[in-house]
């Protein structure tokens, strides 16, 4: 087996990081958000993997998907740079963050990316108005702000 820690799909349940090493990718709790938010998360976690090695490399961050229940109440995990997918009506992650970060995205009618990259704990939170413009945010995210963002999450962590 590779290093442990090269990827959180080899890691066994008894080598889970620590939170300070978890990026939360936030998904609803519910059937809705578990058929077609779920699966973007898990999108997400992928990209990310393949992006850690040439952004950043050496960094001890692992993507993993997580409900909104959990996420909401492990404290430790609500300080770490986090991205949450779905509507803040399927999503109680988005819907905690949607109130407190600026737009960095908007398009009227289909889908919004919402982030703090220039300060704070770095969180982001995107949706769509159905699920293809949830498609369609994620993939946004993944190829505008997701480079940025494991720059900004990376420097927190050193």
């Amino acid at each position: 087996m590779s290093d442990a820690h090269s990827n959180i799909n080899e890691l066994r349940p008894d080598e889970v990081p620590e939170a300070s090493r978890i990026l939360p990718i936030i998904v609803g709790a519910g059937p809705g958000p578990e058929l077609g938010d779920r699966p973007l998360g898990n999108a997400l976690r992928d990209a990310i993997h393949q992006e850690i090695p040439s952004i950043i490399p050496g960094t001890d961050l692992h993507p993993l998907v997580m409900t909104d229940l959990w996420y909401l109440n492990d404290h430790a995990l609500m300080l770490q740079p986090s991205m949450s997918i779905g509507s803040p009506a399927s999503n109680a992650a988005s819907a905690m963050l949607a109130t407190r970060l600026p737009t960095a995205l908007l398009v009227e009618g289909q889908y919004q990316v919402l982030m703090d990259q220039e300060g704070g704990i770095g969180h982001a939170c995107f949706w769509g108005e159905h699920h293809e413009a949830s498609v369609l945010a994620t993939s946004t995210f993944i190829d505008r702000f997701l480079e940025p963002f494991l720059r900004n999450a990376a420097m927190r962590q050193a």
